[in-house]
């Protein structure tokens, strides 16, 4: 919980330089960027964020790898702050929360569709519509799960709200209803 809120003062601190100067969506794909490269190259992750070596190495290291990798000033500055802090592995939650900033700004919203057989995209298109209309967003962004133990119909969580709507549960409702009685 403490690192997901200093996690956000970090992103919410990018976020106002990005809007400040428009290059908010261009920061976001930088942090992608910075955690692709870690995920290629785990001896470069593990040698910034493991503090077995001494600051000044370290920074050198981030100094290069930034130079190489054309990574912008603000975003470097961030990242330079996070290694002196010993908070490099707070990078995949920045970017979590950083994600979800620009979503805000942009009016989108994203979440996860579970279904029993998989959607085709129009279908598919048609959930993200009627979630557009329902949770007023000019954009709804859906990744599919399969999830045979819904038995038919969809599932479907955005921004804390869970829709169920699967065979799955409309039986535990009818179970319920029936002990009830």
């Amino acid at each position: 919980m403490i690192r997901q809120s200093i996690a956000k003062r970090y992103a919410k601190g990018l976020f106002a330089v990005g809007e400040k100067d428009g290059q908010y969506k261009g920061y976001l794909v930088e942090l992608e960027n910075i955690l692709d490269l870690f995920e290629k190259e785990q001896r470069l992750k593990k040698a910034l964020m493991l503090p077995l070596l001494e600051v000044q190495k370290r920074k050198e290291l981030l100094s290069d790898t930034m130079r190489i990798s054309g990574t912008s000033l603000p975003l470097a500055n961030m990242l330079t702050i996070l290694l002196e802090k010993n908070r490099m592995s707070y990078l995949p939650i920045i970017k979590d929360v950083y994600s979800d900033l620009v979503d805000d700004k942009e009016d989108r919203a994203r979440g996860i569709v579970w279904t029993a057989f998989p959607l085709d995209p129009a279908q598919l298109k048609r959930i993200e519509e009627a979630l557009q209309t329902r949770l007023q967003k000019k954009e709804v962004i859906l990744s599919t799960i399969e999830d045979k133990s819904l038995i038919g119909g969809v599932k479907v969580a955005v921004k804390g709200t869970i829709i169920d709507g699967s065979v799955k549960k409309q039986l535990e409702i009818l179970k319920e209803n029936i002990l009830k009685e």
